[in-house]
């Protein structure tokens, strides 16, 4: 594939992205573990699994990852990225987790990076509470 000027750029901006801000990552599909040595960590939100009574607030983090380093193909629902940190390991489990947009996508024209979205695994991650708010007419709702 010939790439545009402009996906040239694109590319070596993303190249130049990963070794300034690049982070050794391991990257685990069932028995198969990848070392990657430069994945950004993305995008940082909170998003809300609800459930009868309660909901759930999980972090959920978008990661770029080169599409080259990845040599087990497309990124898999369940895949889990891990990073150290001052010694503390985090797991991020790839998933699905807005209806309506994939777990990954590119995150550039010329497809040379892949957009990953994972929610972070560990007790740290999740934060359960009862939600509270009110109907269309303004009634409160209580889940006790």
């Amino acid at each position: 594939m010939t790439l545009s000027p402009h996906e040239r750029a694109l590319k070596a901006g993303l190249a130049a992205s990963r070794h300034c801000a690049g982070a050794s990552v391991t990257y685990t599909r069932g028995a198969t573990v990848l070392t990657i040595s430069r994945a950004i960590e993305g995008t940082t939100r909170f998003g809300t699994m609800g459930h009868v009574g309660q909901e759930t607030v999980v972090e959920l983090v978008d990661w770029l990852i080169n599409a080259a380093a990845l040599t087990i193909g497309e990124p898999a629902i369940g895949d889990i990225i891990s990073r150290s940190i001052d010694g503390t390991t985090y797991a991020y489990t790839v998933e699905q987790l807005e209806m309506g947009l994939s777990h990954w996508d590119w995150s550039d024209t010329g497809r040379t990076q892949y957009r990953i979205r994972t929610r972070k695994d560990g007790a740290a991650a999740f934060i359960v509470s009862t939600p509270n708010g009110f109907d269309i007419s303004g009634n409160e709702i209580r889940y006790d």
